[in-house]
């Protein structure tokens, strides 16, 4: 759910700064992709009703963050909300590896992709919308994504300890 909240955050920000789609439209495609997947979780448990629930209520949500009833500094405040998750979501995620000794099974073309993407967000931010707190959002998940992937690095060759049966 903190992700759908990002993407809706960085969704809402750039339409009703009127940002062009290409700097925005990956979050849809994502918010899209999220809000399946929570609304198929609930489907197969069985609570097709509080997917269909979910689904309006989101809809509604949406609705209201778009339409001028919301001020722009709420919409600013979703939008730069987006930060804190991102930092306390790979501090975590760095903490957990720092503690094991190693990175586990994490992909490390994916998280150089991750950095990599991040700091080329940066540059298309920049250019297609010149704001500097969408800039902001990309420079804070660069350095996050480039302390996971200089973990990935440093910890190349460890391995996690196997347990041992009883």
């Amino acid at each position: 759910m903190l992700e759908l909240v990002a993407l809706t955050g960085t969704m809402v920000y750039s339409i009703v700064n009127h940002f062009p789609f290409s700097s925005w439209g990956e979050a849809l495609f994502l918010m899209l992709q999220t809000v399946t997947i929570c609304f198929l979780v609930l489907h197969y448990r069985g609570q097709t009703g509080k997917g269909l629930a979910f689904l309006v209520g989101y809809a509604l949500v949406l609705l209201v963050l778009l339409s001028p009833l919301t001020p722009r500094a709420i919409v600013t405040l979703l939008q730069a909300s987006n930060m804190p998750s991102v930092v306390v979501g790979k501090l975590l995620q760095a903490l957990t590896s720092y503690r094991n000794g190693h990175t586990g099974q994490l992909s490390a073309i994916t998280v150089f992709l991750l950095f990599g993407g991040s700091l080329a967000r940066i540059f298309t931010s920049i250019q297609e919308t010149g704001d500097p707190l969408m800039a902001g959002t990309f420079v804070v998940s660069s350095l996050c994504n480039g302390l996971i992937a200089a973990q990935l690095l440093f910890y190349w060759n460890a391995k996690a300890p196997h347990k041992k049966k009883e």
